[in-house]
């Protein structure tokens, strides 16, 4: 297995790469879960580690997980300003 790199962080969400494919994942509490969530709204976690990411990760290609965590972001601001 080859090692998981972070390529962005923001908030919870991380931009992650590994071989050639991308994925966002949302760290908590020492867990990590795939984004975006499962269809049915429900998220399976795993630690917070390389095998972790490997295990929950939604792979696909660079453009579409920069979209992916670019939108995250955006709404993670939206929310924190509305609650000010």
């Amino acid at each position: 297995m080859s090692r998981v790199s972070v390529v962005e962080e923001s908030g919870s969400f991380r931009l992650v790469a590994c071989d050639g494919r991308f994925a966002v994942v949302e760290a908590r509490a020492g867990q990590v879960f795939g984004m975006p969530q499962d269809r049915d709204g429900g998220r399976d976690g795993a630690a917070d580690s390389d095998e972790g990411i490997e295990r929950v990760a939604h792979w696909t290609g660079e453009d579409e997980a920069r979209a992916l965590m670019r939108d995250l972001v955006q709404r993670g601001n939206q929310l924190a300003r509305r609650m000010l």
